[in-house]
């Protein structure tokens, strides 16, 4: 049994995180705003603090220790920062989850150029360790972090890299989807045009990328959680995915035809699909399946999640969350 401190455990793979470990006996404390309600009542300890504004980290988890954090809400430097100095040497491992947007080579800024990343990026490829981290970077401005989301996670990871005290694993998570809580409508997105007739743009030639299960990403930060590995680890499917094959598992489980429209310069148009790219984007699970963790094929689960939306009839479930 083991003292796990989750940061942001109470919405979407967050809350299945939490409820992966606690029904592996572990003790768990929540640290969030206490904006959203969560369903786990005595069952977790819970700590308030915004952990993007200064200090309050710190102050939340003063004289506590912990056998693990993990960390879903960091998304820039100063956050991961705030989170090496508020914990100190106080938890035996920090486990921040990262994304496969660090691999984006569009979205590189500063004197780094983007390396030259193989079809499926390795964590190799990608060093944090001396990556320039910059905390004077307007990272509060929501629109300037909306647009730097992957330059916000890479400096993130080199911070937390750079100024933890205890081990570090950095989980970057493929694209995520899930059957029921998914607040970010990009399945459903396809759903509803399907089932209203209206076409899903794609780019020509549309590129491959990596998905993940929610119940396999949080299965896997809570395996990381208790034990001994360290460094960069992809989380996601061994196999890749196109926005024909997410069409495809809503088709099968509605018995519907989608009208998909190739353009050669889609961007900005609102029915271009969350899931098409204009070249292959994705990432290998290789060195997951060295460690002993091995993650769900998208063809295995990918029609599950077509059939639960096509029962769904609701299209305000997807945001409860």
């Amino acid at each position: 049994m083991a003292d796990i401190c989750v940061i942001g455990g109470t919405r979407y793979f967050g809350k299945l995180l939490v409820r992966r470990l606690l029904a592996a006996g572990h003790r768990v404390t929540l640290v969030t705003r206490g904006r959203t309600p969560d369903p786990f009542g005595d069952s977790v300890r819970r700590l308030r603090a915004d952990v993007n504004r200064p200090g309050e980290l710190a102050e939340a988890v003063a004289g506590e220790r912990f056998d693990a954090v993990v960390h879903q809400m960091c998304y820039t430097p100063n956050a991961a920062v705030e989170a090496c100095e508020a914990f100190g040497d106080r938890a035996g491992k920090l486990v921040l989850t990262s994304t496969i947007e660090v691999y984006n080579r569009d979205t590189f800024r500063g004197p780094v150029a983007a390396p030259e990343f193989g079809a499926l990026a390795r964590e190799e490829e990608l060093d944090p360790a001396g990556y320039p981290y910059d905390l004077t970077l307007p990272w509060q401005d929501d629109d300037y972090l909306e647009a730097n989301y992957g330059e916000g996670k890479r400096q993130a990871e080199a911070a937390v890299t750079d100024r933890a005290r205890v081990p570090v694993l950095l989980a970057r998570v493929a694209h995520v989807l899930a059957e029921e809580g998914d607040f970010t409508g990009r399945y459903r997105f396809h759903v509803d045009r399907i089932r209203d007739g209206r076409p899903i743009v794609a780019h020509a030639g549309p590129g491959r990328t990596s998905l993940v299960r929610a119940e396999d990403a949080a299965g896997f930060l809570a395996w990381a959680a208790v034990n001994e590995v360290t460094g960069a680890v992809n989380v996601a499917s061994p196999d890749t995915a196109d926005v024909y094959d997410v069409v495809a598992s809503v088709e099968g489980a509605t018995g519907l035809t989608a009208q998909v429209i190739e353009k050669e310069d889609p961007a900005g148009d609102p029915d271009l699909s969350p899931f098409s790219c204009p070249a292959d984007f994705a990432m290998s699970a290789d060195r997951a399946a060295s460690l002993g963790y091995r993650f769900t094929p998208i063809a295995e689960w990918l029609p599950a999640l077509g059939r639960a939306a096509a029962a769904d009839t609701d299209p305000t479930t997807a945001k409860e969350q």
